[in-house]
């Protein structure tokens, strides 16, 4: 009986665990998607301002005041400067992920992960925002493999590609693997407050579950 007893305790720690990448797992996305963003209206504003591209800075954001933002910013690309369209191609996806198109988000992402014209830093924060939205039924070993050079490497998006496979882990029933991976985020120099809280919150579940 008493082993009956362990094997539901196990379990529920289990339980929590998911329950609890379930919980802060979108706002996870948003913050990816909300630097991004930023990042790339800097990015953006600076092209306008070297080169007065006043068609491309307004193009763009009559498109973003649309009510069907997909459609409009697709109408706009003709007229949009590189930082621009790069900027556009980001918000489409996250439209599309909000609308729960996740094939067509996943899709725009990897093209973008996929663009040798634009920086390293874009490229990575769209493999890794195509992961994050990725349909059910995605074959967890194709999104731990597109991760793996995110999370085997030193840079900005490490600790967030780390969490995500660990969340991988947790779905694959593999708290032990989670666990060294949450360990890792709590290792790094450079480690945002949120997702050290993040980290340190799952440690404990993951420890007793592993025992």
């Amino acid at each position: 009986m008493a082993d009956i007893f362990d094997e539901i305790d196990e379990e529920l720690k289990k339980d929590k665990a998911r329950l609890l990448w379930a919980r802060y797992g979108k706002f996870v996305i948003a913050t990816v998607t909300a630097v991004i963003l930023g990042v790339g209206s800097a990015q953006g504003l600076k092209t306008w301002k070297t080169k007065q591209a006043e068609t491309a800075a307004n193009s763009y954001h009559r498109a973003l005041d649309s009510s069907d933002l997909v459609i409009s910013i697709r109408e706009a690309m003709a007229d949009l400067t590189d930082g621009y369209e790069m900027l556009a191609h980001f918000r489409m996806a996250a439209a599309k992920a909000a609308n729960g198109d996740s094939e067509g988000a996943v899709s725009d992402y990897m093209m973008l992960a996929e663009n040798k014209a634009i920086k390293p830093l874009y490229q990575q924060a769209a493999l890794l925002l195509a992961v994050m939205n990725a349909p059910e039924g995605t074959d967890p070993k194709q999104s731990q493999d597109q991760l793996f050079p995110l999370t085997a490497t030193p840079g900005p998006w490490q600790g967030l590609a780390l969490e995500q496979s660990a969340a991988l882990d947790l779905e694959n029933n593999d708290p032990a693997a989670a666990l060294e991976k949450f360990e890792s985020i709590l290792g790094l120099v450079e480690l945002s407050p949120e997702l050290r809280q993040r980290a340190s919150q799952f440690l404990p579940i993951l420890k007793s579950a592993a025992e």
